[in-house]
Formats: C-alpha cells, structure tokens, sequence
C-alpha cells in the first residue's frame, strides 16, 4: 500500500493543526513544507503527507511517526559528520 494510501485510511487533517494538537505551537507554512517536501536531517526523515485543496494534510499518527523520527536520529547522535566531512573534502571548511 502506498503512503497515500496508508493517509487516506487516517483521519486527515491540515499538518498544521495536527501539529499544534500534538505540540501546543503552530508551524509556519514554510515549515510545514520542508517537513513534507525537503525534510529533515538532510531528507531522510520527512513527514508522509498528501497535497490537497491547496493544503498539506497528515495524519495524527503520521506526525507522531515524524516526531519518533527525529527522536531516534537525534538519539543516534546522527548529527551531520557525511556534511561536515563533504564541506572538508571541498576545502570549505577545515
């Protein structure tokens, strides 16, 4: 089954009232689009969302599945050495 799929069997809701439900704050639009097209950590945690009616909609479980995500990679202390080392090997940074 595809994410699409696997969202539209949840209950959909604008990502950002998912994530003020979840969080307490609200997030800017320009954040609601990196968590869903860019992502985090370099693209590899995105949050599974859909695009409709002019609008990013997610699930409740979806968005608690992102915020796992982030946990576990920030627990990994996943924190960016492939960069650091990338920006070295251009001479970018010593």
């Amino acid at each position: 089954m595809s994410t699409a799929e696997n969202l539209l069997d949840g209950q959909l809701a604008h990502v950002a009232t998912v994530a003020l439900n979840r969080t307490g704050k609200k997030p800017s639009p320009a954040t609601v689009w990196r968590w869903c097209k860019r992502g985090l950590r370099g693209g590899t945690i995105k949050l599974q969302a859909i695009y409709h009616s002019g609008y990013w909609q997610t699930t409740p479980e979806a968005f608690n599945a992102f915020l796992k995500a982030q946990t576990e990679a920030a627990k990994a202390g996943n924190s960016g050495d492939a960069t650091d080392e990338s920006l070295k090997a251009a001479g970018l940074l010593q």
